[in-house]
């Protein structure tokens, strides 16, 4: 299992609570709001699911940027 953690920046802090919802749509774990931003984080067995996952937020209506501040490497939960 591969783990992401990132924050999205918003364009307008109004539309938060729909944003919130397209990304839970999304698979996405919604754990912090604060300033305009939304912590999240991604469960996926790959690497490459979880950048498909992530170039998927940058789609959504209303989210300006999308930073990644952690990742699991593939494999690392095995010894």
């Amino acid at each position: 299992m591969i783990i992401a953690s990132g924050f999205v920046e918003l364009n307008d802090t109004n539309d938060i609570e729909r944003i919130i919802g397209d990304l839970i749509a999304h698979g996405v774990e919604v754990s912090e709001t604060k300033d305009g931003k939304i912590v999240f984080l991604i469960e996926k067995e790959s690497t490459e699911e979880i950048k498909r996952a992530l170039d998927s937020l940058t789609e959504i209506d209303g989210i300006r940027n999308v930073n990644l501040a952690y990742y699991t490497l593939e494999g690392s939960d095995k010894e």
